[in-house]
């Protein structure tokens, strides 16, 4: 029994050291990828660094869902391909250690995994969207309420312009509104509001920012057509400042929990398009945290392939493996949002798949016997690789080479440029060098009169 313990604690060590430094690694990147396209809108936002924080942890469940198996994979064939390479798998099996008392460290390893991922897909990724919905619906408003001054017009609302005789510095209640509204709704006709008092509030669920006005007066107009109306209370939607598309950021479906999804996909109909988009996201979120373990199992007989003096060919094997695995769940998901398959066997078939293909190779494994299309297979990928590599540079010199402009020169005493193939195109009279017409516009300079001519529509040289 000691002995048994022992031999787990040692296996589950080396599986949780790479495990962990792939998860680090992975995670790392994701992230990276994740950020930059939300910067425009963070920048814009001119967050704090809390903000930030909080906005990183926000967005790493979602990464988890995929970070996850793939570092649960990595961990075990890195970690059995070391043992493997150091004889130690070898002098376990010559003390009568077979592959399945080696088994239970990395089910209890992947088993853990897989609830980890399961809980970051049921529970914290809906909870870290709806968190990251309302706190940058908050930034907005913020954003809108800072940069509003008193007897100024506002400029960050597009098409609404606002102006405010006070602001109550404790409540932030505004006095003395006057609202523009030029966006021309269903009334297809712009709006002057003048209300007594204004406050800006926060809609999650409408993903809206609204201005209440109380006691004023309403004026529509269009041509000889008017229309006026005194009210006690108003409510107008504001549209979210510039670099703030929140709509791109979150997804409705993502924001709802399992329960949610079901009673939202029976409401709709579940043979319904939109019913059946809800039940694919419920059955992946369950797929993929099975998935984490079925990759993990896989890890082990991957690991195995390797060999003292012999090339690994555990690890490009697992990493082809996870893209099929996520190439395979791709497509069934494809199949039943296309109505081709039901949903439940369409998402479930890449998972059924798999574990049979780790159950078949973990038995081959635990019998000695080497699957050498294994073998054949991680050949013919590094055949391709070297292939790829010997006619990178030999198809790179073949390529031709994209004519680089000739640049744009301008004359600095009369600020005059001249673009190639016009006449008075000399660089020694004119020495500035500019890259594009843009630069040139920018600099102050005007374009020549025949370049100017030059650069006119077909349209327009043809009528002179």
């Amino acid at each position: 029994m000691l002995t048994s313990m022992l031999l787990h604690t040692y296996l589950a060590a080396e599986i949780l050291g790479p495990l962990l430094a792939s998860f680090l690694i992975i995670n790392s990147v994701l992230l990276l990828g994740r950020i930059i396209p939300l910067l425009d809108i963070l920048l814009g936002f001119g967050i704090t660094l809390p903000d930030f924080i909080r906005i990183c942890a926000y967005i790493t469940p979602q990464l988890f869902l995929f970070s996850l198996p793939m570092a649960t994979m990595m961990g075990v064939i890195i970690g059995f391909t070391r043992l493997t390479n150091d004889n130690e798998i070898m002098a376990l099996k010559t003390s009568g250690v077979g592959l399945y008392r080696m088994l239970p460290p990395v089910l209890l390893i992947t088993l853990l995994m897989a609830a980890c991922t399961g809980l970051f897909s049921i529970k914290l990724i809906p909870a870290g969207n709806q968190a990251m919905e309302k706190l940058l619906l908050h930034l907005a408003k913020e954003k809108i309420d800072q940069g509003l001054r008193e007897k100024r017009f506002s400029e960050n609302l597009g098409k609404v312009v606002l102006y405010i005789d006070r602001i109550d510095p404790r409540s932030r209640e505004w006095h003395g509104v006057y609202v523009s509204d030029m966006r021309q709704g269903k009334m297809k006709m712009p709006t002057t509001i003048m209300a007594e008092t204004g406050s800006l509030a926060v809609d999650v669920e409408k993903l809206s920012i609204t201005l209440n006005l109380v006691n004023g007066n309403l004026h529509r107009t269009q041509g000889e057509n008017s229309q006026d109306a005194s009210f006690g209370q108003y409510t107008l939607n504001l549209p979210l400042p510039q670099h703030s598309n929140l709509q791109a950021v979150s997804s409705a479906k993502k924001n709802l929990n399992q329960t949610q999804l079901l009673q939202r996909a029976t409401e709709l109909g579940i043979n319904t398009d939109k019913g059946i988009n809800l039940l694919v996201e419920y059955h992946l979120r369950l797929a993929l945290a099975a998935g984490c373990m079925i990759l993990g199992l896989l890890g082990l007989p991957l690991g195995l392939l390797a060999a003292p003096g012999r090339r690994a060919l555990g690890l490009p094997l697992g990493i082809l493996l996870f893209v099929a695995y996520y190439v395979a769940i791709t497509a069934g998901k494809i199949a039943s949002e296309s109505h081709m398959l039901p949903v439940a066997p369409a998402v479930w078939l890449p998972n059924l798949l798999f574990a049979g293909l780790a159950v078949h190779l973990l038995r081959r494994s635990a019998h000695e016997v080497t699957a050498l299309y294994l073998d054949r297979i991680a050949t013919l990928g590094h055949g391709f690789v070297e292939l790829g590599r010997r006619l990178l540079p030999f198809l790179s010199s073949r390529r031709p080479r994209a004519a680089e402009p000739e640049p744009l020169h301008g004359n600095p005493h009369d600020k005059i440029f001249h673009q190639p193939g016009c006449r008075f195109y000399d660089p020694g009279i004119s020495p500035i060098i500019f890259v594009d017409h843009h630069a040139a516009l920018t600099a102050g300079y005007e374009p020549c009169r025949l370049c100017r001519a030059d650069d006119r529509p077909d349209q327009q040289r043809t009528a002179l």
